[in-house]
């Protein structure tokens, strides 16, 4: 039985000390560097914030190491790009609330999804995140340049915007863990069952 159950979870949800793992970790001190950039300012939280983006871009690295054997690859793949295109254009990036039900919301569809290792998959949503936004934002930046001639104004993030970024990991992580258990208790539930009509 608990034999079944180890099996069941590391199916649904990728368990083990690897390249998602070591990712994982990753992500959530690249999560935790961003907000810290952004809290802070002057020449110290232009350089924590560079790190925190080379971290969260090795942290896309092994995530996306981890799964490139997953049977749902393509599937994987196609459902993270385009919930963090999604994510992009639908939510502000520094209003906490959104982007927490945002990020529980793609987390979950694409953990769902893909049916293994779905708390990995989860948390490649606000991994790829972070360079799909830059992108677009490059993009708008420069589009705005060439039609108005001038630059966008910044104004002042909210006080909570320094907590967005590690709540992008922690829901995107929680939503993918929260399906991968019910896939296990389902696995778990449905053994027996199998047992008894063999």
């Amino acid at each position: 039985m608990v034999g079944r159950r180890i099996t069941a979870a590391r199916r649904t949800g990728g368990g083990g000390v690897g390249p998602g793992a070591f990712g994982g970790g990753a992500l959530v001190a690249a999560g935790l560097l961003v907000g810290v950039a952004i809290a802070a300012d002057g020449a110290a939280a232009r350089s924590i914030n560079g790190l925190g983006g080379l971290v969260w871009l090795a942290a896309l690295g092994l995530l996306a190491r981890s799964v490139r054997r997953e049977p749902r690859r393509l599937v994987g793949a196609g459902t993270v790009i385009g919930a963090a295109l999604a994510l992009t254009f639908l939510v502000p990036p520094s209003e906490l609330l959104p982007a927490v039900l945002g990020f529980l919301a793609a987390g979950a569809v694409t953990a769902a999804l893909v049916r293994r290792r779905g708390v990995t998959w989860a948390l490649l949503v606000p991994a790829a995140w972070l360079p799909i936004h830059l992108g677009v934002a490059v993009g708008r930046a420069a589009w705005r340049a060439v039609v108005d001639g001038a630059p966008a104004v910044r104004t002042d993030p909210p006080p909570t915007a320094a907590l967005v970024p590690l709540a992008m990991v922690v829901a995107a992580g929680a939503a993918g863990l929260d399906v991968a258990r019910w896939r296990a208790r389902q696995a778990t539930a449905a053994a027996p069952v199998r047992e008894a009509t063999a």
